[in-house]
């Protein structure tokens, strides 16, 4: 009977921990946090959610733009930039990876209906050194007819929030 106890509660234990969501991040260094927000699914819907890839200001800055309703919330997927979040030829890129705790991933990709856009994560390094996104920047790409460029725009000042992001990464 105490066999049976005991494999329950190893088997519980086990349980709870394959169903904690773990940051992606680890001595690979920053990409595998963007990489997992892509394969995600849909995009993260609660706070414990978004700070698994974000910084706790973003994450709560990205919830508070959620659970205000109305004009001025973020009504596009900002892994592709659009409404639709279905594009083609994506890839990676790691940008500048300095050592004091700062990196840049890049994303680039084409839509199916025309265009193209390179995304740059800006990433930190918390204390337990886990990476975290702390800011979206989208830059629209050249086109083959010549048009000009839009600026680059900042999901921080989308979201109302400093574009400097805290000095501690947290």
């Amino acid at each position: 009977m105490r066999s049976i106890f005991v494999g329950v509660a190893a088997a519980s234990l086990l349980l709870a921990a394959a169903c904690t969501q773990q940051a992606p991040s680890d001595e690979m260094g920053p990409m595998p946090v963007v990489a997992a927000l892509y394969d995600f699914g849909g995009l993260p819907a609660t706070q414990d959610e978004r700070e698994t890839y974000f910084t706790r200001e973003l994450a709560t800055a990205l919830t508070a733009n959620a659970e205000t309703g109305g004009p001025g919330v973020l009504d596009f997927d900002y892994r592709s930039w659009a409404n639709d979040p279905e594009v083609e030829n994506i890839r990676y890129r790691v940008g500048v990876h300095s050592g004091d705790g700062h990196a840049e991933i890049s994303t680039n990709f084409s839509y199916s209906v025309g265009g193209a856009m390179d995304l740059r994560w800006d990433m930190c390094r918390r204390a337990d050194g886990q990476w975290r996104i702390e800011n979206i920047t989208a830059q629209p790409l050249p086109t083959e007819d010549g048009a000009p460029l839009e600026e680059a725009v900042s999901i921080r000042t989308l979201l109302g929030i400093s574009e400097m992001p805290p000095a501690e990464c947290v």
